[in-house]
């Protein structure tokens, strides 16, 4: 039933938020895939909250299910957001494959979830100055970006994207990174809405009409690496320790048969683990947890307790689907960080000894 927020109870959220019997002890221990435990609408910190208490009641409800945004469409606590995009591919030959990113507003203008507002993931919250394309923009200009599109900091955001996820998991990273509490992916996104026969519409909403608060601040400034954080995983790693290097790449670029930079390869240590493969390819969204947990723990992508995982891809964004799904299994925030020049900024060094890479 509604709560006192208007906002309804999810129902226990399909593809990585179903349970595992294996997972169950890590699960009570950690918090995550729990039931819904307290209002849906977001509640600012009060003194003698922490961190770790929020993450463990979010991870129970940021992957939500179509089922629960249906139920909550006409709430006036709910921002939802349309994200889709594309990552255009053309090859070239010799293994080259060139890349040009796109936003699909068309796809938003012939058909969105009612009530959804567009957001360009290649203009909207990127920063403009940056050499390295789509890096994450710096706190006032998201903030302001934010607010134009109608997010409050106390109502649930929920994000779609066309199913494949990385685009919506992007700007959940985002908006997380710069302090918005209450931040829900849509678990098959716009592929799984269409499937179920669910409500479009076409109309906008008008600007002026949408604009929202949303006070931004520096909150997880650890869920972001750098270059220089990659070199130091690596340079821990050649001593014997350090953190995870995970590379969410298709297998041929994390080989070096294909690259989409000056240089082909990987960063030293990384372990494959292409988005993809997590990635539910008939109805979107998320494979079940224990089949991702599987396919994590395979590639050696599983950071133990104390360990850091370190993600990158080519731009920055299929990566945040993995950094998303590790998450969700119990990982913790601290315990990951997105390198958001990924190999658009790694892979197009001509200094091997900053910028080390290697190929099979």
């Amino acid at each position: 039933g509604a709560g006192p927020t208007g906002l309804s109870r999810p129902p226990q959220p399909d593809g990585l938020a179903s349970r595992s019997r294996q997972m169950q002890h890590w699960v009570r221990r950690h918090g995550g895939f729990a039931a819904e435990r307290t209002t849906m609408r977001a509640q600012p910190q009060t003194e003698g909250d922490t961190d770790s208490g929020w993450e463990m009641d979010m991870r129970g409800k940021a992957l939500a299910s179509t089922e629960w945004l249906q139920r909550n469409l006409d709430s006036d606590n709910l921002i939802v957001l349309d994200c889709r995009g594309n990552v255009g591919k053309e090859d070239m030959g010799g293994g080259l494959v060139v890349t040009a990113y796109e936003a699909l507003r068309n796809d938003y203008l012939s058909g969105h979830i009612p009530g959804a507002v567009f957001v360009d993931w290649t203009k909207d919250i990127v920063d403009t100055s940056s050499p390295v394309p789509v890096q994450l923009a710096p706190l006032d200009t998201f903030a302001a970006a934010m607010e134009e599109k109608g997010v409050w900091a106390d109502k649930t955001i929920c994000i779609y994207d066309s199913g494949k996820m990385l685009f919506a998991t992007r700007l959940w990273w985002a908006l997380t990174r710069y302090g918005h509490e209450d931040v829900r992916v849509l678990d098959g996104g716009m592929q799984r809405w269409m499937l179920e026969g669910r409500d479009t519409e076409t109309s906008e909403g008008c600007p002026l009409k949408i604009y929202g608060e949303f006070a931004a601040r520096d909150r997880f400034p650890g869920m972001v690496a750098n270059a220089d954080d990659v070199r130091r995983t690596v340079q821990e790693r050649n001593g014997g320790g350090g953190g995870l290097v995970i590379d969410a790449r298709s297998s041929e670029q994390f080989s070096g048969d294909q690259r989409r930079a000056r240089r082909a390869g990987r960063i030293p240590h990384a372990v494959s683990v292409p988005y993809k493969d997590l990635i539910d390819s008939k109805r979107g969204g998320y494979i079940p947890a224990r089949e991702a947990r599987r396919v994590l723990e395979e590639m050696g992508a599983y950071p133990s307790e104390g360990q850091k995982g370190v993600l990158y891809c080519n731009g920055g964004v299929a990566s945040t689907a993995v950094f998303f799904a590790l998450w969700q299994l119990g990982v913790p925030l601290e315990a990951l960080a997105n390198y958001d020049g990924s190999w658009g900024e790694w892979g197009n060094q001509d200094d091997e000894v900053a910028y080390p890479i290697v190929r099979d």
